[in-house]
C-alpha cells in the first residue's frame, strides 16, 4: 500500500537527523522515494528554530496502525521528546496518507487532518509525486494552488 510520510527536524544537525530517519524508513517502506529537503518556518507552537522538512513515499505491507507504531519507534530511538505541543524536535515522522484509508481513532487519524493545509508537506510531496492525492481532500496540486492563492 502507498504510504506518505512527512519528516521534520529543528534540533541538532537537522539534515543528519532527516538522513538517519530516512535510513530507518528504508527498513520499513519499499521503493522509497524522498523529496529534497526544504527549510521552513515553524507553524504553531513556541518560538523556535526553522525546520528542515521532507516527504517520503513508499510501499508498505503493514497495517496502518503497525506502520504508525514503527514511525513512533523510530522517533523514540532518535531521541524525540514530547514535552511541548508543536515544540522543537529532533525528528517528527507523520503518516500523512496510507492508500485510500480513512481512519479516525484516538491513536491514528488518516489522512493526517492538517496535511491539506501544510505547505511544508504539500510542496516536497508534489516534488516527488505530482499526481499525489489526499483521500477526501483532493489532489495535492490543487491543494497547493489553493494555499498559494490565499497569500
Amino acid at each position: 500500500m502507498k504510504a506518505v510520510v512527512a519528516l521534520g527536524s529543528n534540533l541538532g544537525n537537522c539534515e543528519e537527523n532527516l538522513n538517519t530517519a530516512i535510513n530507518h524508513l528504508h527498513l520499513v517502506l519499499d521503493n522509497l522515494i524522498v523529496s529534497p529537503f526544504t527549510q521552513t518556518k515553524p507553524v504553531g507552537g513556541p518560538k523556535q528554530d526553522d525546520f528542515f522538512n521532507a516527504v517520503a513515499v513508499g510501499q508498505c505491507q503493514l497495517s496502518a496502525v503497525d506502520l504508525l507504531t514503527k514511525l513512533l519507534s523510530i522517533e523514540e530511538q532518535m531521541g524525540r521528546v514530547r514535552d511541548i505541543k508543536w515544540g522543537p524536535r529532533v525528528i517528527d515522522l507523520d503518516l500523512i496518507v496510507y492508500g485510500e484509508q480513512i481512519i479516525n481513532s484516538d491513536f491514528l487519524k488518516l489522512p493526517h487532518p492538517l496535511a491539506k493545509s501544510r505547505e511544508f508537506v504539500l510542496t516536497p510531496w508534489f516534488a516527488i509525486d505530482p499526481e499525489g492525492e489526499i483521500p477526501g481532500a483532493g489532489k495535492i496540486k490543487s491543494l497547493l494552488a489553493s494555499l498559494n492563492s490565499q497569500r
